[in-house]
């Protein structure tokens, strides 16, 4: 299974309306610092994130994957939005 299947399985438990990632790793090859992990831009819709600033809705994103980063997330950029965020923009 690649990174990106991994990701979204481990999201899955905040009952996602969408997932999108996008893998930019091409874009930060040979990053200082960068210990092989790759870099993704993620946009999750969740009702989970109903009521939650940004900080919460992230750190509950960053608690599913927590596994992930110690090897195979370098950078994870992430848009985390609620359905109705979602659909009026």
């Amino acid at each position: 299974m690649n990174t990106i299947d991994q990701i979204k399985q481990a999201l899955q438990t905040l009952e996602p309306e969408l997932i999108d990632i996008e893998d930019d790793s091409a874009a930060h090859a040979g990053h200082a610092g960068n210990t092989g992990g790759g870099h993704y831009n993620l946009l999750i819709v969740s009702s989970a994130f109903e009521g939650l600033p940004l900080l919460k809705r992230h750190k509950l994103v960053f608690a599913r994957v927590d596994d992930l980063m110690q090897s195979q997330i370098h950078a994870l950029s992430i848009r985390a939005k609620t359905p109705a965020e979602y659909h009026s923009a």
